[in-house]
């Protein structure tokens, strides 16, 4: 086969001769198209092949540069990129420089920054904070574009300090150069005898001998299942976000491409997109923070683009109770004794039947409910126990917790259940899972179905969650009964309060005195009734004095 090679290409309409080059896949993001096109600015043949060579070049040599991705440029560097601006601009006006005169006005803002024995600076108009804020800004930036211009040409991606590096060398630099303009422009046309403090520019090469992906130069979602592995996420923080990665990754396919001016731009189209501000916050930019963070200290980025960005979440208005009323927890716990359609597994009926019961007593997330194995009900020391495990699913801090059993549930004949239901899952068949993933597991399915069910059941006001709302009245009740803090938050997996209630063990026996504190929630009568309840059960189920 034979490959064509890139020449100098001419427009059938027109004599005008043309570079024209496909922008390489990877770089098509990056690069903002998908095609270079550039105007050789001569219809002699002979002279645009000469042309053509120095485009390609130059255009080859970008391409490289925007491999390398988001690069720091130390001080030197950034003296010696302020040098390459400082002589462009001087050979751009060298043959025709104009009147002195022009150059002056140029060069007012520069003198009020850097020379402002020169000019005298008035800050005028209404609002002086205003005012002052323009003139910060314009201190750094009065020069912005002519810089990105630079680094656009030459392909350079810098971190945010380099970028502060460059504009203040480059300031000083232009300075330099406008005032060197304006002595041609008078007729000296000596050499600038400070134009040989700029260094010349050596950037280092990034290559590695194993052919090994350069570091900050893998793709957001390598390092993002990099840092999964490593810092052990659980299945549920990377279903959520895994996609956003990927999302990032289409703009983005490196690492290395993302910086600081990219982090605002997306979380400008995010809020204007209509997310929920809490959303942008705790997934989005979290999501992107934390990889960073990893990133940074594993060598793959310089400085983290996120840093300083923030966004304010919002605050839901609460327009009720986050618990069940005891009407509401009435209604569903009811239900739960009603006969249920022959089409349900076993499984799913048990489920309707135990898991809104066991979340109104063990105070525990459906989640964790969902997954419980008959083999994580266990007794000891004569109380029985439900032992909330990561080894069963997943629990929200990775640590499992022991939960006394409450005796209304005993009574309920709930250990006659997981008895005839052995040892494995008790709400879901293994046997019958469809594909699925460690991110989305059976046990799941099951607070899903249970929360379609309270709706169906007309416990659907849109200001509570269906099956959160049990970790809400358990933690309310607890409170009205004088429930132990410390025991309390244990039990429903909650930090401990003070450093000091993290001290020390939870006892079997202190678990059941402190949840047979719990009212039974008596079904059957007109209203929810509310009685104390203080005793303990032993195994065999006969009341004993607390």
């Amino acid at each position: 086969m034979v490959l064509r090679m890139n020449r100098p290409h001419k427009r059938p309409d027109s004599t005008v001769i043309y570079f024209r080059k496909r922008v390489p896949a990877d770089l098509q993001k990056v690069v903002g198209k998908k095609v270079e096109k550039i105007s050789l600015q001569t219809r002699d043949p002979a002279a645009a092949k000469v042309v053509h060579a120095r485009i390609a070049a130059e255009i080859e040599a970008r391409w490289a540069q925007l491999r390398r991705g988001v690069i720091t440029v130390s001080q030197k560097q950034a003296v010696a990129m302020a040098g390459e601006i400082y002589r462009e601009l001087v050979a751009a006006h060298e043959d025709n420089p104009g009147k002195p005169t022009d150059w002056v006005t140029k060069l007012m803002m520069d003198w009020a920054f850097l020379k402002p024995e020169k000019v005298r600076v008035f800050k005028m108009g209404m609002a002086p904070e205003k005012t002052e804020e323009f003139f910060e800004k314009m201190r750094m930036n009065r020069n912005g574009q002519i810089v990105q211009a630079y680094l656009d040409r030459k392909g350079y991606r810098v971190d945010h300090e380099s970028l502060v590096r460059i504009k203040q060398a480059a300031n000083a630099a232009i300075l330099q150069g406008r005032e060197q303009i304006m002595r041609n422009a008078g007729g000296d046309y000596r050499a600038d005898p400070e134009a040989t403090r700029f260094p010349s520019l050596e950037m280092s090469s990034q290559a590695t001998a194993s052919g090994e992906p350069l570091l900050g130069q893998r793709s957001p979602l390598d390092v993002f299942d990099m840092y999964a592995k490593e810092s052990k996420l659980s299945h549920g923080t990377i279903k959520r976000w895994r996609p956003i990665m990927a999302r990032i990754q289409e703009e983005h396919p490196r690492l290395s491409d993302i910086t600081r001016e990219w982090c605002l731009t997306w979380k400008a189209r995010l809020v204007e997109s209509d997310l929920d501000n809490n959303t942008i916050k705790d997934a989005y930019l979290a999501s992107l923070r934390s990889l960073c963070n990893w990133a940074v200290s594993n060598g793959e980025m310089a400085s983290n683009p996120l840093d300083g960005i923030s966004i304010k979440g919002s605050k839901k208005k609460k327009t009720r109770q986050q618990g069940f009323k005891d009407s509401e927890a009435k209604i569903i716990l009811e239900a739960t004794f009603d006969t249920f359609s022959s089409t349900f597994s076993a499984q799913h009926a048990a489920a309707r039947r135990w898991v809104p019961w066991l979340c109104a007593y063990l105070g525990a997330r459906v989640g964790e409910v969902g997954q419980l194995r008959g083999a994580d009900i266990k007794q000891d020391e004569g109380v029985w126990l439900v032992w909330i495990t990561p080894d069963a699913g997943s629990t929200k801090d990775e640590n499992a917790r022991y939960v006394a059993i409450h005796p209304h549930l005993i009574e309920q004949g709930f250990l006659s259940f997981v008895d005839k239901s052995g040892s494995g899952p008790l709400f879901y068949d293994p046997r019958r899972r469809r594909g699925g993933s460690d991110a989305n597991p059976q046990s799941k399915k099951i607070g899903e179905r249970i929360a379609k069910w309270v709706r169906e059941l007309g416990v659907d006001d849109p200001d509570i969650l269906p099956n959160h709302a049990w970790r809400h009245r358990f933690k309310t009740v607890a409170r009205k009964v004088k429930m132990d803090v410390g025991t309390r938050d244990y039990m429903q997996g909650h930090v401990p309060a003070t450093e000091g209630e993290a001290y020390g063990d939870f006892p079997p026996d202190v678990l059941l005195h402190e949840i047979s504190k719990l009212p039974r929630i008596e079904i059957g009568q007109a209203a929810t009734s509310v009685q104390g309840h203080d005793d303990a059960l032993t195994d065999t189920g006969t009341k004993i004095s607390a």
